[in-house]
């Protein structure tokens, strides 16, 4: 059976699963457990089981409530855990909770830039704006979320197997920002066949097969009769 963001996971504490499904889900009193379980989440490298989403949900609409609660960093957090989401619903769930103001913040702004690469697949640009040149000493968006890198390139390769039938080593290095020899270890770990040319096969499923398309115009008689009798008169 398939899961979706809002089945428990299975490192929600039942302390966290009181609180979300009875009378105090709201109370402002309790934002600083379902912050401190946030903290648990970004420090939870399994992209499997380290995001919350009612949980967070939750904890934004305390905020929303209660602006003089607002806490910038774990709405950070938050949306950063629901951009490599399997679910692409959630980072905009999360967005709707929160004021213009609040969007008006720079790294939360940098953060819907980064969601438009990722819809974009522009994923190059992705990893640029994330970590910036070499240089940079300014702090990353993504700071303090571990497996973030590794939850990413795990939303990236689904696209990759989504999108194509065969692709260049090189293009995937690029789309997933490792060097060939990583990219080859992947290709062995998913059992991608690469050839001497540098292309990998991907498997086909219903996504990347290529489909016939027919199309088909549906023509009133009235509407056949009016035709015929114009090109009668050319």
């Amino acid at each position: 059976m398939a899961t979706t963001s809002f089945d428990r996971p299975s490192t929600r504490p039942d302390e966290i699963h009181a609180l979300l499904t009875g009378v105090e889900r709201y109370n402002p009193q309790k934002a600083g457990v379902l912050e401190d379980y946030l903290e648990r989440q970004c420090a939870n490298s399994d992209p499997l089981s380290n995001h919350d989403l009612m949980a967070n949900l939750a904890l934004l609409k305390m905020y929303q409530f209660n602006p003089d609660l607002v806490n910038l960093d774990a709405i950070r957090c938050i949306l950063v855990k629901a951009l490599i989401s399997q679910s692409q619903s959630d980072f905009n769930l999360c967005l709707y909770l929160l004021s213009d103001d609040i969007c008006k913040d720079a790294s939360i702004g940098k953060l819907l830039v980064l969601r438009d690469y990722l819809e974009g697949a522009q994923f190059d640009k992705f990893w640029k704006e994330i970590y910036g040149a070499e240089d940079d000493d300014e702090g990353s968006v993504v700071d303090d979320i571990a497996g973030f890198d590794s939850g990413l390139r795990r939303l990236i390769i689904g696209e990759i197997t989504s999108t194509y039938q065969t692709v260049a080593v090189k293009a995937v290095e690029t789309m997933v920002s490792l060097n060939e020899e990583a990219v080859l270890r992947l290709c062995k770990e998913y059992n991608w066949p690469v050839d001497g040319n540098g292309i990998i096969t991907l498997p086909l499923k219903s996504e990347n097969k290529a489909k016939n398309t027919v199309i088909k115009e549906n023509v009133k008689f009235e509407q056949l009769t009016k035709i015929i009798s114009a090109a009668n008169g050319i």
